[in-house]
């Protein structure tokens, strides 16, 4: 009884944002533009509990890519919850050509999912490390010459903060008794080399809706030919978007709603040749018929399993059923020892079938509020023998 109860005391301690340890690696430190640094983010944790972790990573800036891009925390309705990890960008150029009080810093951005992105919650024990993968895009530091803005080439010192934020940490702290990781941690600072481009190929597109009308506020992606993400970018109100500085190759686009809760994403090969035209490639986007449940978006959620007497279950399997008109998804987990589980669902009513050895299933309904965020639900089962 001691140890339950000092377990449950554990659970229920909050977390401290210092617990997480942030390491910053890169595949490249030499990056000619406008290719994207390609970084790990390496993630330890320092402390005594369980830290829960949201990915992917977002851009925490607006500016770098206009106004359409998608922030990790949305505007949503009263009750709504919101939240998720961010990632800010530090780039400063360690010899100043001129030391103009004008120069603008560097900046850059996370290259987002060019699918539909399926956020999910990672465990993280104590002790334990987790790796991100992300692609930066970067854009060097600029000063005034005359009239027009000069690129600043060379070295710079790079790192990142990791955020997170969600705004019903409290309530599911208290409803469900679990923590959500949040608050900032600062990763170290490495040493890379943004080279000027030299290539001279280049890519204008137009994007349009299905009625033919330009289709402002897509999201654009550019990858090569393994489908490596490149860069990023929106359509402009007249559906237009230009990738610059190409070197002769094929390459992928691919053209997505941001915001989405369906899976609106058209692909596209597009041949940069050597004789100088940009190439012109015209996207339709078309609506689709969503009958696959991994075409819709999903949420994080965790559950809680508790007894009666409010100590956690383990190994308490989850069966998960969504149903609405043609999309049916049937998942499967199990609660750990502190009777937590985390997994993605469809918003809206799934179906929760609770199972232990010898016992009877026990039914429960979980509604999954549409939006960005995290969701909780804590569950008593009392098992009653077969």
């Amino acid at each position: 009884m001691a140890a339950a109860l000092l377990f449950a005391t554990l659970c229920t301690m909050p977390s401290r944002a210092e617990d997480l340890k942030l390491l910053i690696s890169v595949q490249q430190q030499s990056v000619v533009a406008p290719n994207p640094v390609r970084a790990t983010l390496h993630l330890h944790n320092s402390g005594q509990q369980v830290l829960w972790l949201y990915r992917p990573v977002r851009s925490s800036a607006t500016s770098d890519q206009g106004v359409y891009i998608v922030q990790g925390a949305y505007e949503g309705g009263q009750n709504q919850p919101l939240g998720g990890s961010t990632l800010q960008v530090k780039l400063t150029p360690q010899h100043s050509s001129t030391g103009d009080a004008q120069e603008a810093g560097g900046t850059g951005f996370v290259i987002a999912p060019d699918a539909l992105p399926y956020p999910r919650l990672v465990r993280l024990a104590p002790g334990g490390d987790y790796e991100e993968k992300v692609n930066i895009h970067v854009n060097p530091a600029s000063t005034k010459s005359g009239a027009a803005d000069q690129p600043v080439w060379g070295a710079y010192s790079f790192s990142v903060i990791y955020s997170a934020d969600y705004s019903n940490a409290e309530a599911l702290s208290r409803d469900i008794h679990a923590n959500l990781w949040h608050g900032e941690a600062t990763s170290n600072t490495v040493t890379i080399q943004l080279q000027p481009p030299t290539a001279q190929g280049s890519i204008e597109g137009t994007v349009f809706g299905s009625i033919g009308r330009p289709y402002g506020g897509a999201l654009v992606t550019l990858s090569d030919d393994n489908e490596n993400a490149l860069d990023q970018l929106y359509s402009d109100d007249d559906g237009r978007f230009t990738f610059t500085h190409l070197a002769p190759a094929r390459y992928w686009l691919t053209v997505r709603e941001p915001g989405a809760e369906d899976d609106t994403s058209v692909f596209r090969h597009v041949i940069v040749d050597e004789g100088g035209a940009p190439a012109t490639p015209e996207i339709m986007m078309l609506p689709v018929e969503i009958e696959k449940a991994d075409r819709v978006l999903h949420k994080p959620v965790l559950f809680h399993i508790v007894d009666s007497q409010g100590h956690p279950l383990a190994n308490v399997r989850l069966a998960i059923l969504y149903s609405s008109g043609d999309v049916i998804e049937h998942l499967k987990t199990q609660t750990g020892q502190d009777g937590f589980a985390a997994i993605s669902l469809i918003p809206g009513g799934n179906l929760l079938t609770m199972r232990m050895e010898g016992c009877k299933d026990v039914q429960r309904t979980a509604g999954v509020a549409r939006g960005p965020g995290v969701d909780g639900f804590e569950f008593d089962y009392e098992c009653a023998r077969k």
